[in-house]
């Protein structure tokens, strides 16, 4: 994750939007015609940086914020699947991997996903093993937990490898952004006050941008 300055950030979105480096007022905006065209682009940031985030392929997410301090266990530890909880600001796993599972896991079920309820099936090669693991974002009385399918090493059983993407939030003058992740957030943005101002075609061409950033 790389820190931002927001006043950077809304430079290059003005860039985006082609407009002139002034803070005057927006017109056409109703109620809202008091606003400054900077607050009305910082009031697009967190949310453009959202939808990038939760759209964007594994591989632009960046290496993300470590997590996993603690495990618990269904069972035996060691033995068959275990949880941790995952931190309150949660937005995309960006990687997680058991110790004995011979490859990682980029992308997670959840219990409305039709595999959740295999994963206690009683026969084992309908659940995730350390061969093909599987992964489970789910709601739980003490926060978001993630469960994993599973392990057979016993107590040397251990997090390997855990990341994900926080929730973007403006911090006083910075965000913390995916660097592959900057322009598209950039573009997202534009296109979310090029809606506000009612210019429907330029939000149009600057989402499609957003998008194709994404591609790359």
């Amino acid at each position: 994750m790389t820190k931002y300055r927001l006043t950077d950030l809304v430079h290059d979105i003005r860039v985006a939007l082609d407009e002139n480096m002034s803070s005057a007022s927006l017109s056409g905006l109703g109620d809202a015609d008091s606003l400054s065209l900077d607050e009305v682009i910082k009031s697009k940031i967190e949310e453009a940086a959202r939808l990038v985030v939760l759209a964007s392929p594994s591989h632009l997410l960046g290496s993300g914020i470590p997590f996993g301090e603690s495990i618990g266990w269904h069972g035996a530890a060691g033995y068959g699947s275990g949880y941790v909880i995952v931190p309150d600001d949660f937005l995309r796993l960006v990687v997680f991997q058991m110790s004995d599972w011979s490859r990682a896991v980029y992308d997670f079920i959840t219990s409305d996903d039709p595999k959740y309820n295999l994963q206690n099936s009683r026969y084992p090669g309908l659940r995730g093993n350390p061969q093909k693991p599987v992964v489970a974002i789910i709601n739980s009385s003490v926060g978001k937990m993630l469960e994993f399918y599973s392990c057979s090493s016993g107590d040397e059983a251990h997090i390997k490898q855990a990341a994900y993407i926080p929730e973007p939030r403006i911090l006083g003058d910075v965000i913390f952004l995916s660097e592959k992740l900057k322009e598209p957030t950039i573009y997202q943005a534009a296109h979310f006050v090029a809606s506000t101002m009612g210019e429907t075609e330029k939000a149009a061409t600057l989402l499609n941008i957003s998008k194709q950033l994404l591609e790359q």
